[in-house]
Order: C-alpha cells, then sequence, then structure tokens
C-alpha cells in the first residue's frame, strides 16, 4: 500500500498525503468516536478558546479506553497497517488519539509548533495520522515546513491558547523562528483534501493552522492518531506535561523506559480480526 517513491518522499519532507487511503467505515467510526466525546467528554477534553472569542476550538485526547468507535479506527484495520508500511516498523504503538474541532467563526488554531515536545515520548520513529472528517482547501487545513524535521532542533512547545510557550520550557528548547517570513515560502506544504484522504507527518515535522487567526466559515473537525515504532522511550518531558507524565506513570509505565502501559498497545504486528 505504501510504495517507495511515498517513502522517499516522507523522509525527505517530513509530511505526506495518502488520497483516498482512509475508508467510509473507518471514517464512520471517527466521526461517531469524536460526537459521543463531546457529547460526553472524558478527563483529558480541552477548550482552548480565547476570551472573547466568538465560536469555540477544541481538542481532546487519550478516548480510546471509553470510546470504542476510536479504539477500533486507531487499532484495527487500515490506519496501523499504513503507518507501520510507511514507518518500516517491526512493531507499532498507539501512542495517542486527539481529536480537534474548529467551530464556524472560531478565531484561533494551531500555532506554528511541531508535536513531539507535547508529549513524553522519545527516541524512534513517531508519527501523525491527520484525518479530516469535513472537505477542506488548503487554506482550510494545515502547512508544514519541508525538510523541518531533518534540520530543526525542538522547539518551545506552545500554550495553544495563548500562543505563548509554557512556563517551564528549558534551554534544550529553541525558540521558534517566524514562520511566517518570506524565507520559508519556498518550504511551505499544504494540501485540499477530502473525506478519505490523509496527511501523515513526522512529530518534528513543524506545521500549522493554515488560516492562523482569520475565522473560518464552517466547523471543522479532524482526528489526530499518533504512533511510534519499537525504539521510542518514556522520558517526561517538564512541568508542561506533568499530568500526563504521572498518568503514564500511575499506569505503570517506567521513566526512561520502551512503552509498556495500557494506554499505549501494540497495534502491529495485528492479530488476525484485531490489534496487536
Amino acid at each position: 500500500m505504501i510504495d517507495d517513491a511515498t517513502r522517499r518522499a516522507y523522509d525527505r519532507d517530513g509530511v505526506v498525503k495518502l488520497a483516498g487511503a482512509i475508508p467510509d467505515a473507518t471514517l464512520n467510526l471517527i466521526s461517531d468516536g469524536i460526537e459521543a466525546d463531546r457529547a460526553s467528554p472524558g478527563r483529558f477534553f480541552r477548550d482552548q478558546t480565547p476570551d472573547g472569542s466568538p465560536a469555540r476550538y477544541l481538542f481532546s485526547y487519550w478516548m480510546w479506553p471509553d470510546n470504542p468507535a476510536i479504539a477500533e479506527a486507531a487499532q484495527t484495520g487500515v490506519v496501523p497497517q499504513l503507518v507501520a508500511q510507511l514507518l518500516q516498523a517491526e512493531r507499532l504503538t498507539l501512542l495517542m488519539d486527539n481529536w480537534f474541532l474548529r467551530e464556524a467563526g472560531a478565531e484561533n488554531g494551531a500555532p506554528w509548533h511541531h508535536d513531539e515536545p507535547y508529549f513524553d515520548f522519545d527516541g524512534g520513529r513517531m508519527c501523525a495520522v491527520w484525518i479530516p472528517l469535513e472537505a477542506s482547501s488548503a487554506d482550510e487545513g494545515l502547512t508544514f515546513i519541508r525538510g523541518s524535521h531533518r534540520d530543526m532542533g525542538l522547539l518551545q512547545p506552545k500554550n495553544f491558547k495563548l500562543d505563548a510557550p509554557f512556563v517551564g520550557v528549558g534551554p534544550d528548547y529553541a525558540r521558534a523562528p517566524d514562520f511566517d517570513d518570506p524565507r520559508f515560502d519556498d518550504r511551505r506544504l499544504a494540501w485540499d483534501t477530502t473525506p478519505g484522504d490523509c496527511l501523515v507527518f513526522d512529530l518534528r515535522t513543524v506545521h500549522g493552522a493554515t488560516a492562523g487567526r482569520r475565522p473560518l466559515d464552517r466547523t471543522i473537525r479532524r482526528l489526530s492518531l499518533r504512533y511510534g515504532d519499537q525504539d521510542v522511550r518514556f522520558r517526561p518531558r517538564g512541568p508542561w506535561t506533568e499530568e500526563t507524565t504521572q498518568f503514564l506513570i500511575e499506569q505503570g509505565q517506567a521513566v526512561d523506559a520502551p512503552l509498556d502501559n495500557p494506554m499505549t498497545p501494540q497495534v502491529w504486528p495485528q492479530r488476525a480480526g484485531g490489534a496487536a
């Protein structure tokens, strides 16, 4: 399902679009799962709407233990298979499920960032599969900085609501340059997408909401599924990840060790008819 040209593009750019890769049955599961979580939000639901905004920007993560639809979409079928082939992973672990919703009129979206500094996962190969539930133009989706997973170190993680670095981020994380600067024009990548398409990107590839703070005309839902190969380890980042750090330790995860806890299940190789 993943050919050598696609792997080369992913390794070079840090992101690829896989057109028509997600079947309708999986999209239906994702939609059902998001709506179930919106109706009864779990522990990791977050409202990232700034004060005074006329519409909301929301997300939630680690739903799957209490959300059978998201669990099935994330752990079985085509998505883990695609990722395992793209990363050429011997084993694949589900790191996190994470839905995003920007209501029509919302005035904020994801700032320029890359994902790795937000999570206590390090080493190996890690990626996100970004799955849109509504058709959108490149202006309504994400824009990526081509090759930034290879030539930039770790950048300061930002609070999405405030668009400012978290308190307590140390010197190991560099201040991000202005990715809106014209010097990055020839490195930007963005695509039109329709339901069934997905974008797969390295957790170090810089990206942000293309529209920035410009309000959208309609509500748009997305699911990101993050995966890692057999070499990923648990290494706490700092005070900005303290809640999830302690949560995983309470689940039995050892520090500076391979992933081994109920929240990060192995999903490849798959058993017949289900997850690993």
